[in-house]
Protein backbone atom coordinates (compact mmCIF):
# COMPACT_ATOMS: atom_id res chain seq x y z
CA UNK A 1 0.00 0.00 0.00
CA UNK A 2 1.63 3.11 -0.92
CA UNK A 3 2.88 5.93 2.24
CA UNK A 4 -0.01 8.42 1.16
CA UNK A 5 -2.63 5.86 1.77
CA UNK A 6 -2.21 3.83 4.28
CA UNK A 7 -3.74 6.21 7.26
CA UNK A 8 -6.64 6.57 5.16
CA UNK A 9 -9.32 4.23 5.14
CA UNK A 10 -10.04 2.56 2.29
CA UNK A 11 -13.23 0.87 0.79
CA UNK A 12 -14.15 -1.43 -1.59
CA UNK A 13 -16.18 -1.05 -4.67
CA UNK A 14 -19.00 -2.73 -3.61
CA UNK A 15 -19.07 -0.12 -0.15
CA UNK A 16 -18.67 2.61 -2.52
CA UNK A 17 -21.64 1.68 -4.37
CA UNK A 18 -23.74 1.09 -1.40
CA UNK A 19 -22.15 4.21 0.26
CA UNK A 20 -22.94 6.43 -2.68
CA UNK A 21 -26.25 4.90 -4.02
CA UNK A 22 -24.62 4.87 -7.64
CA UNK A 23 -24.28 0.84 -9.24
CA UNK A 24 -21.49 -0.51 -9.63
CA UNK A 25 -21.31 -0.29 -13.36
CA UNK A 26 -21.77 3.56 -13.06
CA UNK A 27 -19.01 3.87 -10.97
CA UNK A 28 -16.92 1.28 -13.29
CA UNK A 29 -18.03 3.98 -16.77
CA UNK A 30 -16.58 6.83 -14.36
CA UNK A 31 -13.42 5.15 -13.68
CA UNK A 32 -13.14 4.22 -17.28
CA UNK A 33 -13.61 7.75 -18.79
CA UNK A 34 -10.87 8.70 -15.74
CA UNK A 35 -13.20 10.14 -13.72
CA UNK A 36 -12.64 9.03 -10.93
CA UNK A 37 -9.60 6.39 -9.70
CA UNK A 38 -9.12 3.39 -7.49
CA UNK A 39 -6.06 4.39 -4.53
CA UNK A 40 -5.07 0.54 -4.41
CA UNK A 41 -6.06 -2.98 -5.00
CA UNK A 42 -6.34 -5.63 -2.50
CA UNK A 43 -3.99 -8.67 -3.64
CA UNK A 44 -7.58 -10.18 -4.61
CA UNK A 45 -8.24 -7.82 -7.20
CA UNK A 46 -10.71 -5.80 -5.23
CA UNK A 47 -10.62 -1.97 -6.35
CA UNK A 48 -10.43 0.24 -3.46
CA UNK A 49 -11.54 3.73 -2.97
CA UNK A 50 -10.74 6.60 -0.41
CA UNK A 51 -12.67 9.38 1.08
CA UNK A 52 -11.55 11.80 -1.96
CA UNK A 53 -13.48 9.03 -4.07
CA UNK A 54 -16.13 8.98 -2.49
CA UNK A 55 -16.64 12.82 -2.39
CA UNK A 56 -16.19 13.41 -6.16
CA UNK A 57 -18.41 10.18 -6.94
CA UNK A 58 -20.74 12.12 -4.65
CA UNK A 59 -20.66 16.01 -6.72
CA UNK A 60 -20.53 13.89 -10.12
CA UNK A 61 -24.05 12.44 -8.88
CA UNK A 62 -25.12 15.56 -7.61
CA UNK A 63 -24.45 17.01 -11.19
CA UNK A 64 -26.23 13.95 -12.72
CA UNK A 65 -29.81 14.71 -10.33
CA UNK A 66 -29.41 18.25 -11.74
CA UNK A 67 -28.93 16.96 -15.72
CA UNK A 68 -25.77 18.00 -16.23
CA UNK A 69 -24.28 15.88 -18.91
CA UNK A 70 -21.64 13.81 -18.25
CA UNK A 71 -19.36 15.28 -20.77
CA UNK A 72 -19.39 19.06 -19.29
CA UNK A 73 -18.97 17.34 -15.70
CA UNK A 74 -15.73 15.27 -17.56
CA UNK A 75 -14.25 18.83 -18.74
CA UNK A 76 -14.67 20.05 -15.06
CA UNK A 77 -13.36 17.25 -13.63
CA UNK A 78 -10.15 17.07 -16.16
CA UNK A 79 -9.41 20.30 -16.03
CA UNK A 80 -9.20 20.86 -12.37
CA UNK A 81 -7.57 17.85 -11.90
CA UNK A 82 -4.67 19.35 -14.54
CA UNK A 83 -4.83 22.17 -12.99
CA UNK A 84 -5.82 24.45 -15.99
CA UNK A 85 -7.13 27.51 -14.86
CA UNK A 86 -8.59 28.34 -17.94
CA UNK A 87 -9.91 25.20 -19.36
CA UNK A 88 -12.05 25.36 -15.09
CA UNK A 89 -13.16 29.03 -15.78
CA UNK A 90 -14.15 27.76 -19.11
CA UNK A 91 -16.07 24.60 -17.89
CA UNK A 92 -17.63 26.55 -15.45
CA UNK A 93 -18.75 29.34 -17.93
CA UNK A 94 -20.54 26.57 -19.24
CA UNK A 95 -22.00 24.94 -16.51
CA UNK A 96 -23.26 28.76 -15.12
CA UNK A 97 -24.68 28.89 -19.06
CA UNK A 98 -26.45 25.17 -18.68
CA UNK A 99 -27.50 26.53 -15.00
CA UNK A 100 -29.16 29.58 -16.52
CA UNK A 101 -30.89 27.98 -19.40
CA UNK A 102 -32.66 25.13 -17.01
CA UNK A 103 -34.39 27.70 -14.83
CA UNK A 104 -35.40 29.41 -18.34
CA UNK A 105 -36.96 25.95 -19.38
CA UNK A 106 -38.13 25.22 -16.16
CA UNK A 107 -39.96 29.15 -15.53
CA UNK A 108 -41.51 28.61 -18.51
CA UNK A 109 -42.90 25.11 -17.74
CA UNK A 110 -44.25 26.63 -14.69
CA UNK A 111 -45.65 29.55 -16.43
CA UNK A 112 -47.43 26.92 -18.80
CA UNK A 113 -48.35 24.68 -16.19
CA UNK A 114 -49.81 27.32 -14.25
CA UNK A 115 -51.86 28.42 -17.29
CA UNK A 116 -53.11 25.73 -18.12
CA UNK A 117 -54.60 24.02 -14.74
CA UNK A 118 -55.09 27.66 -13.79
CA UNK A 119 -53.05 26.84 -10.85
Amino acid sequence: MSACLKNEKLIRLSKLAEISGISIHCIRVYMDRGLIQAGERTQSGYYLFSQTALERLQFIRSARDAGVPLEQIARLLIASDERDDKATTVSLTELTLYIEESRSRLNHFERSLRRHFAI
